[in-house]
């Protein structure tokens, strides 16, 4: 019985990796977003728009799918931070 929980445990976390599930942190994303963002957006610029729907554009722009002023570099979890700080109205808690 014991074997089985790690085996258990391993096949979660490759269904949450092979999602592309990351959990999100609105103070990291405010971080993230002054450090990188700020120049040009604020989180008021996102208001009414959804942390997914953030996430997909950011996403999309990091890989080159939609135009952007500068290229971006951003990881994984620092997209979704940013998605979940503007998708929040720009409250970190």
């Amino acid at each position: 019985m014991p074997r089985t929980f790690p085996r258990i445990l391993a096949m979660v976390a490759s269904m949450l990796w092979l999602d592309g599930a990351v959990a999100a942190d609105v103070a990291a994303g405010k971080a993230a977003a002054n450090a990188k963002c700020v120049q040009c957006h604020e989180a008021d610029d996102w208001e009414g728009e959804s942390a997914a729907s953030l996430e997909s554009l950011i996403r999309d722009i990091v890989a080159g799918k939609v135009k952007h002023k500068n290229k971006l570099a951003l990881t994984p979890s620092e997209i979704a931070d940013i998605a979940a700080y503007w998708g929040s109205g720009g409250k970190a808690r």
